[in-house]
């Protein structure tokens, strides 16, 4: 998704807390970055024939599953197998079609890869396990009704659990949209909640994570423009919010009723990975100015139990725009980039 933000090529958001959202928190030690444990990074060998690669995971140490660039003839979704390189699978061609798309963003949680077409507003969600084992298995995208590119299943009947693009509280610009972060949403309803309000605010809204555990009934979400993660409960009731290790304070100004950043976009959590204990964040926890890239900042790896303990922090020394975890939770897999720009499968291991 692209928006014009007065910095090329850049998608992020920001929320400003609100004090009435709820008053309880935790932060992160401020020493969490400078005690990182150093990663070993390694390249991993893929398939030659990747041309239109954007993005790489890993699942279960021997699948390799290929986000495709918008291509004609090119499924957005590729599924091989590491030790031979040989396609099992693939979905979601490029078009308007039944089970076609227009874009993708994908989330790997455990053994469920989440693809979002943010440009058709709708979602699908494979079952991994399921893909491998049938070659007959497919899923149908579930249409949805806001502008916001994250969402997930909630944990009851096959609601959507969706990021509301019109939440923005900002006391500096005297700016509160009065609505709440999370929307369940029905396929074929708009989620009560997303109305569009005074000023557009859908530039500095964040497109964050939403991790969700169903057998500890778990609902995390994670800021992409400020170093805060939040707990929900069934009910998407908020009952902790983590701050810190940063501040990366954000500048809004208004244009024609539309909120913009000012000067500098500030990143904090941009991807995740998880297992049955834990949950594992990529952090970059910095402000991008204009003239920098993203691949120009190095990243850290932040473990959390699932009740939100804090565990460990990983330093990943250079960028990554993906992440997934090994079976034995002694690894990571992530996607960086070479010398020409061009993405590589990274294989990250603890030593």
């Amino acid at each position: 998704m692209r928006r014009y933000i007065y910095i090329p090529l850049i998608i992020i958001g920001c929320f400003i807390l609100s004090c009435a959202d709820h008053k309880d928190y935790s932060s992160l030690p401020e020493d969490i970055k400078n005690n990182s444990v150093s990663l070993d990074i390694d390249t991993v060998d893929i398939p030659d024939n990747l041309i239109y690669a954007r993005e790489f995971r890993v699942y279960h140490d021997s699948i390799l599953i290929v986000l495709n660039k918008k291509y004609d003839d090119v499924s957005f979704v590729e599924m091989y197998r590491l030790k031979d390189h040989k396609l099992i699978r693939s979905f979601f061609r490029l078009g308007n079609g039944p089970n076609e798309l227009l874009s993708a963003l994908v989330k790997l949680n455990g053994d469920v890869l989440t693809v979002n077409d943010y440009v058709k507003n709708q979602i699908a969600f494979l079952n991994l396990d399921s893909a491998l084992a049938n070659p007959l298995y497919n899923v149908t995208p579930i249409r949805y009704y806001t502008e916001s590119p994250v969402a997930a299943q909630h944990l009851v009947d096959s609601q959507l659990i969706i990021e509301n693009p019109n939440y923005f509280v900002d006391d500096n610009l005297g700016i509160n949209t009065n609505t709440t972060r999370l929307l369940v949403a029905d396929k074929n309803s708009i989620p009560k909640g997303s109305e569009n309000n005074e000023y557009y605010v859908r530039n500095v809204t964040s497109d964050g994570h939403i991790i969700v555990n169903y057998k500890l009934n778990k609902i995390i979400y994670a800021y992409m423009g400020k170093p805060i993660i939040e707990f929900y409960d069934r009910e998407l009731k908020l009952t902790n919010r983590i701050l810190g290790p940063d501040k990366l304070p954000a500048k809004y100004k208004i244009i024609d009723k539309e909120v913009i950043y000012d000067e500098y976009i500030p990143y904090a959590y941009l991807d995740f990975c998880t297992d049955e204990n834990y949950f594992y964040l990529t952090y970059m926890g910095t402000n991008l100015v204009a003239g920098k890239n993203m691949e120009d900042y190095p990243l850290w790896i932040f473990k959390f139990a699932w009740n939100g303990d804090f565990i460990k922090s990983y330093n990943i020394r250079r960028y990554i725009s993906s992440i997934s975890i090994s079976n034995n939770g002694k690894s990571f897999y992530g996607t960086g980039v070479d010398k020409d720009k061009n993405p590589i499968l990274l294989k990250l291991s603890i030593r």
